[in-house]
């Protein structure tokens, strides 16, 4: 199994300072997990979400990144593919560019964006989300294939022109796309992309790993090659102590919870778009049972890697067991102090990594 972190750059400090400061804490982060070996860091794309997120321009965090790792990989995900946030021919550049200057470490991602406040702001129709997703994946790989590309369609037409540069990896970087339910995730298996699950519990990771193992064994892959790669999203944090662990992370997990309740509300309290109905449903349904939950409880159900060493080999384990490929550990939040993320990146990578048994384990390297 793979170590990854994912970051999102939340931070309870808002202010000017606060958000350099959690940037320069990012950056540092990253450093360390370069060199005790993790396999990428992974950052994702948001707007207009001031203390949830501070990441509306990832790929300048991941450039920043780059010039100061050596060997670590730099995912890209989720990029928000409708048009009207990333146009098609400018992902293509920026994925190139930075796969470039980094030497070749890009893993790129992509999604639809799954809250209201940032489509509506942008104009998008959220039923327009799904197509544009699709096709923004298709068209991708033949910008990046050497070739002049053009595309005519009824939602896009591009002249033909030829994308540079191009990608340093070749054919081209693995693709992924984010992953909430088990249309996308069969969706991804049927086109040979990797998955990052977001919002799947551990528990719902096995019936998904089922489905995806199944359905990629026959894809017809919309990429040059098959990404045949799970990765997880998993809440953590790692103390010398569960104590400590709980003290320093529960709060930020309950709260986390609260956001993404208030941020999905337009769709739960309303009438969500067909192709989001699915994920509300499921969404409303776990938050009906943690929001009266302790932290403890949460994590004793799988829902967080939480706790001492000990406690997280066993989540981790399990999830090695159902056949995970990848987990990315979620720990920068509101207010989880910089020094004890540090450390967790730290006990991670050499206490709970190397407890990990699995057929196809892929230990950290250093």
């Amino acid at each position: 199994m793979d170590f990854s972190l994912i970051y999102e750059l939340a931070s309870a400090d808002t202010s000017e300072a606060g958000i350099s400061r959690t940037y320069r804490e990012f950056i540092e982060q990253v450093q360390l997990a370069d060199r005790l070996g993790y396999r990428a860091v992974w950052l994702t794309e948001h707007h207009f979400l001031p203390g949830f997120s501070f990441s509306s321009a990832p790929e300048l965090m991941l450039t920043l990144a780059a010039a100061r790792t050596t060997r670590i990989r730099l995912g890209h995900a989720i990029v928000l593919l409708p048009f009207a946030i990333n146009h098609p021919l400018r992902v293509a550049e920026r994925i190139a560019t930075l796969d470039v200057i980094s030497g070749g470490r890009v893993e790129f991602g992509g999604g639809r964006a799954i809250s209201e406040s940032e489509l509506s702001a942008f104009g998008v129709d959220p039923d327009d989300t799904r197509p544009q997703w699709e096709e923004a994946l298709r068209m991708l790989p033949v910008m990046w294939s050497g070739k002049p590309f053009k595309w005519d369609s009824p939602t896009i037409s591009i002249p033909e022109r030829e994308v540079v540069p191009k990608p340093l990896q070749k054919p081209h970087p693995p693709m992924w796309v984010s992953a909430t339910q088990p249309s996308t995730v069969e969706f991804a298996a049927r086109h040979g992309l990797g998955v990052l699950g977001f919002g799947i519990t551990a528990e719902q990771s096995n019936d998904l790993l089922h489905l995806y193992r199944r359905e990629i064994a026959n894809c017809r892959p919309i990429g040059a090659f098959v990404n045949n790669r799970f990765a997880l999203w998993v809440t953590a944090m790692c103390c010398p102590t569960d104590a400590e662990a709980i003290a320093i992370q529960g709060p930020n997990l309950k709260r986390y919870v609260e956001d993404v309740r208030m941020l999905f509300a337009p769709w739960i309290d309303g009438q969500p778009p067909k192709s989001y109905e699915w994920y509300m449903k499921n969404f409303a349904a776990g938050y009906e049972q943690m929001k009266t939950a302790t932290a403890e409880e949460i994590v004793k159900g799988g829902g967080a890697c939480i706790g001492s060493p000990k406690t997280c080999q066993k989540m981790v384990q399990m999830l090695a067991d159902a056949g995970v490929d990848e987990v990315m550990l979620f720990m920068q939040s509101y207010t989880t102090p910089h020094d004890r993320i540090m450390r967790s990146i730290e006990l991670f990578a050499t206490e709970v990594a190397p407890a990990i048994n699995s057929p196809a384990s892929h230990r950290l390297a250093g």
